[in-house]
């Protein structure tokens, strides 16, 4: 609870006294003040009434704190710390430049992401991150619960009609083809090339659809207008569990290119697969939803580093 004492100070009064304490002298404190040096000699005795306390031994010539002076200033000073902190916080997190940001990607999107927040934390140090690695369609809830400003996903993620009805805001970042990934002592391929017809029959390990058309689909639809169903034995929405199994032996599985970059290493091999299925990435955020100034700038940057 306040005490009512403290209802008659404000922030000026602070300003005053402090700077009567630092310059040392009334008069030197006056002109950095640019006020009179009587109005502030009254402002001094008025707080030290107020306060009921002697705050300043004066003489002739300079003057001394007083023990109550000596934790007036120290706190007066605090004081004017915080305000001058909460001032400059709440103006970086208006301007972007301090916050928590909060993005939503799939697994295999998390390589677009790591150069973009190396670049946005360059720029933007006092922003802190808060990243959610989900499924296209749990990303698009955490949209709609606000959750999360920006999300990272492949495409489609659901259908036309539906991305209509829910208004989504998309930025399409890159498109890349699909490839087949097996261990390196694999023998389901040799080449650095595979044609889609040389999967029929093959053990696939393939990345788990979401929504009611995505990339997934796109890949049974090719295998079928090539006039087989593909043998796909393991669905996961985890890319990284996929290229484990891969590296095991259980199967070929059937991941978007740049998922390489998330564990690529000897005991693993790959060929592109002819002809090119592509995986889209994209940006969405809810269209008409107020976005913070950290995630305008983010998306800013990505906009920037993909041009």
């Amino acid at each position: 609870m306040i005490d009512k004492g403290c209802e008659i100070l404000d922030i000026k009064k602070l300003i005053y006294f402090v700077t009567i304490v630092d310059e040392g002298q009334i008069t030197r404190a006056a002109n950095r003040l640019r006020i009179g040096q009587p109005p502030l000699s009254m402002q001094l005795k008025g707080l030290e009434d107020e306060l009921g306390v002697i705050l300043i031994k004066r003489t002739n010539k300079n003057f001394e704190l007083t023990p109550a002076g000596q934790t007036f200033y120290k706190r007066a000073k605090e004081v004017l710390n915080s305000i001058d902190g909460m001032i400059t916080e709440v103006r970086e997190q208006q301007d972007g430049k301090r916050g928590k940001l909060s993005i939503g990607t799939v697994m295999s999107c998390v390589p677009y992401l790591s150069p973009l927040l190396m670049i946005f934390n360059d720029k933007y140090p006092l922003v802190s991150f808060q990243i959610w690695e989900e499924d296209s369609r749990r990303i698009e809830e955490l949209l709609q619960n606000r959750d999360i400003e920006l999300g990272i996903i492949r495409l489609p993620f659901q259908s036309k009609e539906a991305t209509e009805m829910r208004n989504f805001s998309i930025h399409h970042i890159q498109s890349e083809p699909l490839v087949a990934l097996q261990s390196s002592n694999g023998t389901f391929f040799k080449e650095k090339t595979i044609s889609i017809k040389e999967l029929n029959n093959q053990p696939l390990l393939v990345l788990r659809g979401q929504g009611e058309y995505n990339v997934f689909h796109r890949f049974v639809e090719t295998c079928n207008s090539f006039g087989f169903n593909p043998k796909i034995i393991c669905e996961s929405s985890d890319v990284t569990t996929l290229m484990t199994l891969a590296e095991s032996g259980l199967g070929i599985a059937i991941i978007p290119k740049i998922a390489l970059q998330i564990k690529m290493h000897n005991n693993l091999s790959f060929a592109e697969i002819i002809p090119n299925i592509n995986s889209e990435t994209a940006l969405i955020w809810i269209e008409d939803r107020y976005l913070s100034e950290a995630a305008q700038n983010f998306k800013d940057t990505l906009i920037n580093y993909i041009k």
